[in-house]
Parts: C-alpha cells; sequence; structure tokens
C-alpha cells in the first residue's frame, strides 16, 4: 500500500524541512522504498554560489547574516529533498563556530564541503574537515606542533566526531598519542612574507610534527594525521565505535531518542560493512518500520530553524522579508555559530522560557501580517469545525490529538465570541502554537 497524506508529511517533515500539502502530495500513493528513493535523489538540487556572493569585505558578520539569510532562504525554497536537513545535521556534528574562527570564508568552504562530500564515504568527509582551517583553528590545531601538543582537536576528534566517549573508547594516553600525531598540521599564520598578516591556509610543517614511535590504541608506531583517520574508520581497529557512534546519533535526529541496541547494531553493522556511506545509512533509517510507526511522529521538538522554515515556507516569507538571523538567534539557533564544540542540543534544549519567548514575539509578529498578506481569511461564514479544519490544512496536519483539535475549536470559539474582529489574525496564531506544528 502507498503512503497516505498522513505518512508523506511525516517523511518530508523528518528526511527534509517539511513540505507544503502540494508537495506532500506527490509523494502520497509512492510505496516507501520509492519515496525514500525521490528524497535521496538530489541532482536536481540548486548549484551553490560563490563566496562573492556574501564577501563583506572585514565586515565578517554581515558576510554570516547574508550566508544565514541564504540558508534559509534555499531551506525554504529547494526540492524536498535530504539535503538540507543532513546539512544542518553535519553541521551540527561537525560543530564549528564562526564567532572563534573570526573568518566567515573559511565557514564557507566548510559548508560547501558538507554538501559535496556529505552524502558520501564519512572517511573522505572526515579527513575533508579535519584538515579544514575552519576546524583546525576552531579547536586550536593550528598551533599545535611538538613540544607543546595541543590536545583540544585530538579530543574532540574522538569524542565528538568518531568514536564517542565512554569505557573502552579512547584513554588519556590516546589523546596525546592522538595531539602528537597531529602536530606540524597547522595555518600559515603570521610571517613576514604576507606583511604578518594571518593566513589562514593550512600547512603541514615538517619541522614542527612529532616523529616519534607513539601508541595509540594500543598500537605503537610513528602516527601521523592521516593514520589516525584511517585507525578511527578501520573495521580491525575503531570503525566499529565509530559507525554505531555516528548511527546512533543520526537514529536519534531522524527517528526518536531511545533506539533499542539491537536496531543500532543491525545500522552500524551495515553502515561499516557498506564502506561507511552516509546516504546509504540514512537510506537504511528512513527504511526502518520504527521510522514509520504512528508512535514516532511528532516526538521530536523542531529546531529553530525547522519551525521557521515551515512557516516562511507555507507563507510566502523569504528572509528578505524578516530579520531571520535576529529571529533564529532569540530562538538559540545561529547558523554557522554553535554555542560549543558539542553543537545544539535538542528537543527539551529549545523549550526554555527565554526561547519560548521569542517564538513568542515571532509568532505575533507575523500574525499581525495574516491580514495583509491573506493568511487564512474570510472563515465568518465557516463553522468552528470547519475552521478548525481550515488551520489544520493549511499547516498540513493530516493527524491531530484529540486534545489539539479540541483546544483550538475552543480558541476559535472564544475569538469569535470576545474579539470578532480578531478572526483576522487569530487563527493563524493559534496553527503556529499548535503542538504539531512546534513538533517534527
Amino acid at each position: 500500500m502507498g503512503l497516505n497524506r498522513a505518512e508523506a508529511a511525516h517523511l518530508l517533515r523528518r528526511a527534509a524541512m517539511g513540505g507544503t500539502t502540494a508537495q506532500i502530495d506527490t509523494f502520497v500513493g509512492l510505496e516507501r522504498p520509492q519515496a525514500v528513493n525521490r528524497l535521496l535523489n538530489t541532482s536536481n538540487n540548486p548549484a551553490l554560489p560563490g563566496w562573492g556572493r556574501f564577501d563583506s569585505g572585514d565586515k565578517d558578520w554581515v558576510a554570516q547574516e547574508k550566508m544565514v539569510e541564504w540558508w534559509v532562504d534555499r531551506m525554504v525554497t529547494a526540492p524536498p529533498t535530504i539535503e538540507e536537513k543532513l546539512t544542518l545535521f553535519l553541521h551540527d556534528h561537525f560543530a564549528t563556530a564562526r564567532d572563534k574562527v573570526e573568518d566567515a570564508r573559511l565557514m564557507w568552504d566548510q559548508h560547501v564541503v558538507l554538501r559535496q562530500h556529505g552524502q558520501g564515504s564519512f572517511r573522505v568527509l572526515l579527513e575533508k574537515i579535519s584538515f579544514g582551517s575552519a576546524m583546525l583553528i576552531y579547536l586550536d590545531n593550528e598551533s599545535n606542533v611538538k613540544g607543546a601538543e595541543q590536545e583540544n582537536f585530538a579530543r574532540e576528534l574522538m569524542e565528538l566526531f568518531t568514536i564517542g566517549n565512554g569505557p573502552g573508547r579512547f584513554t588519556e594516553r590516546d589523546v596525546v598519542a592522538m595531539a602528537k600525531a597531529w602536530t606540524g598540521h597547522n595555518t600559515v599564520g603570521r610571517t613576514r612574507e604576507n606583511n604578518w598578516q594571518y593566513d589562514p591556509t593550512y600547512v603541514f610543517k615538517p619541522e614542527e610534527h612529532n616523529n616519534t614511535t607513539k601508541t595509540l590504541f594500543g598500537i605503537a608506531q610513528n602516527w601521523n594525521a592521516k593514520d589516525t583517520l584511517n585507525a578511527l574508520v578501520d573495521p580491525s581497529i575503531k570503525g566499529p565505535l565509530t559507525a554505531q557512534y555516528f548511527a546512533q546519533k543520526m537514529f536519534k535526529f531522524y527517528v526518536h531518542t531511545n533506539p533499542s541496541p539491537e536496531v543500532i547494531a543491525q545500522l552500524s553493522g551495515d553502515f561499516l560493512a557498506g564502506g561507511m556511506n552516509i546516504k546509504s545509512l540514512l537510506r537504511d533509517i528512513l527504511m526502518l518500520d520504527e521510522f514509520w510507526d504512528k508512535n514516532t511522529r511528532y516526538a521530536l521538538v523542531k529546531s529553530p530553524a525547522e519551525f521557521m522554515v515551515d512557516i516562511m515556507r507555507r507563507t510566502g516569507l523569504r528572509s528578505a522579508d524578516d530579520s531571520v538571523w535576529w529571529r533564529m538567534q532569540g530562538m538559540g539557533m545561529s547558523l554557522f555559530d554553535p554555542p560549543t564544540v558539542a553543537g545544539w542540543g535538542a528537543n527539551d534544549y529549545w523549550l526554555s522560557t527565554a526561547r519560548a519567548w521569542s517564538k513568542s514575539n515571532y509568532v505575533n509578529n507575523l500574525k499581525w501580517q495574516s491580514d495583509k498578506r491573506g493568511w487564512l481569511q474570510n472563515l465568518d461564514h465557516l463553522t468552528d469545525d470547519q475552521v478548525v479544519n481550515v488551520i489544520l490544512t493549511f499547516f498540513s496536519i493530516f493527524e491531530v490529538s484529540d486534545q489539539t483539535r479540541d483546544n483550538v475549536k475552543v480558541l476559535v470559539q472564544t475569538t469569535r465570541e470576545e474579539r470578532p474582529w480578531a478572526m483576522k489574525y487569530e487563527p493563524f496564531a493559534v496553527g503556529m502554537f499548535m503542538p504539531e506544528v512546534q513538533c517534527a
């Protein structure tokens, strides 16, 4: 049996960045494999712009704002495929912040890498990110030299990007050895030749590399940086742990927060056996019966990016219509500037009082535009139940809890009785606050 509307909407909410009712309907009737394969096909997605679109001279924060606005608009307008949601996941996984890197151009270069390699080999992506100037600067490997080893990058490479933390994963001795293996993998820095201006270009400085024998993961040899990356994905060394860690993190992002050990073992085993292809892992996740289970739907809280993109898609708004960078910051999410190397949190992380207040301000700002822009207008001749159905359809909610339906109906009734003039904007605001709109 092909997908119904509720299932198609669920697929686009979780694996893409949502979809309009018209976009959702193009998936209705497809069998699961057909629907998933269509979503996995990114061949018709728009090409990326060059850096010149964002270059703002020495005003780095202006460049970041332009990058955020471009990305949000792309999330809104690009065809519903895995590219935007997966890029958002990887941007959080390999968290790097312009606030410390202090070079939006490097952040853009890293973003391009996430898009160009994020659907392929995890090993290749890991190398591209690790040797990228943004990550080297962010985690202090730019100054990691023999005799003055800097362990920040070494620790996070293992703990957050590959094998994870916990018993049997890595030791403090491994951190020391990893840091020594990465000595000399720096940036050009300040030199007389460039008038002491900082040059962030990656460079290997052999005179600064520790060429001694190091014991990493119980193996004594003269480790270098690429050797360590190979070890982290090698099936006979740390590959199984990396596959398990990454598969579990991706499952929690796309499905729910409590995967069974058996499911993770199956996913990670296939991931490792298949050469750690990220798109293949995502396909396996999206084909799980657990992904499609009704109890899985609306089980995750949308990030500010997901929430705002969904609303903008339905209303026709674009970044030029509002300060999306400022709005998103208030909700706790600044793209290209995650709060720590661990990235953003999830679910309850987005439910603080301050963030809820910022989201409320965003909703209130938009509701005043609903009359002018024609969102959910001319409802006076409809019954309360019909108004509720119009609201649900506008937000592509094709399955709704009795509690939500009852609450929306009460709010519609109250508005009609006590503030009839507010029917021009209140139904839109009520819809934005529905749990099914706040969750994915």
